[in-house]
């Protein structure tokens, strides 16, 4: 009987929690926000230690990531662009170097452009752009975020570019897991060097296992002659093919799903506890249920809106 008291004065509004459901009591609020906070650091050093058993679902490859960009070409009636090889181990070049530096950016910290990596692969340019892309957890996500700026969406829909080359790399940024995408847009100087792209590799995959995206563009009338960079040791394997990373649990569902499920707790609660002070016709000077189930309900919102990938 006393355990099913305990259990009244927990879940429901009675005498002994003053009319509010114990667990609706600002206190216990409080513990709900150090649980979550106490969940989130200890899920993120489990997956640091153990990322394929708690870690970041990915599934991007180079073929999805062409065929997503030349669908939304043809679909804004502009030609489909060919896969380069050159551009790719340009692209490929970039991935590595910001992983090697540590930098998230299109200028590197020593000033490197892109159009840097693009002259070094060979590729005399006459019009040049770049976007990146990281932490999304697919092909189809990353060509959308795109798609959603301006500044991409003018990148991947420009009529000037003809060629392109792409990598998706896996590393280390910031002590965390990272998937970066690196898309290199490209119009050759001369009709001669327009000559028909080699098979490329399909992808350049840099060590194992998303989020924000850039994009920048250049129209430079051809390239200069560079030096070859010494490209530094990162103790990154070069592999080719998609990534495809599935952990056995993926950290950013697990997450959301226990925010759900709190949200969803402490609505039905707040719920319940309306109810029945309603069938009592209790009056509560303090109540402000109405309020609590809006900031309630928002945070579920924001919570299902919530995806993977930001724009930077």
């Amino acid at each position: 009987m006393r355990f099913l008291d305990y259990l009244l004065h927990l879940f429901t509004p009675r005498y002994s929690n003053n009319h509010r459901a114990r667990l609706l009591h600002p206190s216990v609020l409080s513990l709900y926000i150090v649980i979550l906070v106490i969940f989130q650091l200890s899920v993120s050093t489990f997956a640091h230690f153990q990322p394929e058993v708690l870690g970041y679902a990915t599934n991007i490859s180079v073929q999805d990531l062409l065929s997503g960009t030349n669908a939304k070409r043809l679909a804004a009636g502009v030609s489909p662009l060919r896969l380069d090889d050159q551009l790719t181990k340009a692209a490929a070049a970039k991935a590595a170097d910001m992983f090697a530096h540590q930098y998230w950016a299109h200028i590197s910290p020593s000033g490197t452009s892109p159009w840097t990596f693009v002259a070094q692969a060979g590729y005399n340019y006459l019009f040049a752009g770049e976007n990146l892309a990281r932490d999304f957890a697919d092909s189809a996500s990353v060509v959308e975020a795109w798609m959603k700026s301006s500044t991409h969406r003018e990148n991947l829909l420009d009529r000037r570019y003809e060629d392109i080359g792409l990598a998706v790399v896996n590393g280390k940024y910031g002590g965390s897991e990272t998937t970066l995408v690196v898309q290199t847009f490209g119009k050759r100087a001369s009709a001669e060097a327009s000559v028909e792209a080699k098979t490329p590799t399909k992808n350049l995959l840099l060590s194992s296992p998303v989020a924000s995206i850039s994009a920048t563009s250049s129209a430079t009338p051809g390239s200069q002659s560079l030096p070859p960079e010494k490209t530094p040791s990162t103790g990154i394997i070069l592999q080719t093919e998609s990534v495809d990373v599935q952990p056995k649990i993926d950290l950013p569902s697990l997450v959301k799903l226990v925010s759900l499920s709190l949200t969803v707790f402490l609505i039905s609660l707040l719920a319940l506890d309306a109810v029945l002070v309603y069938r009592r016709r209790q009056i509560r000077v303090s109540g402000h249920t109405f309020a609590h189930f809006l900031i309630l309900f928002t945070i579920m919102a924001v919570i299902s809106l919530v995806t993977r990938g930001a724009i930077l």
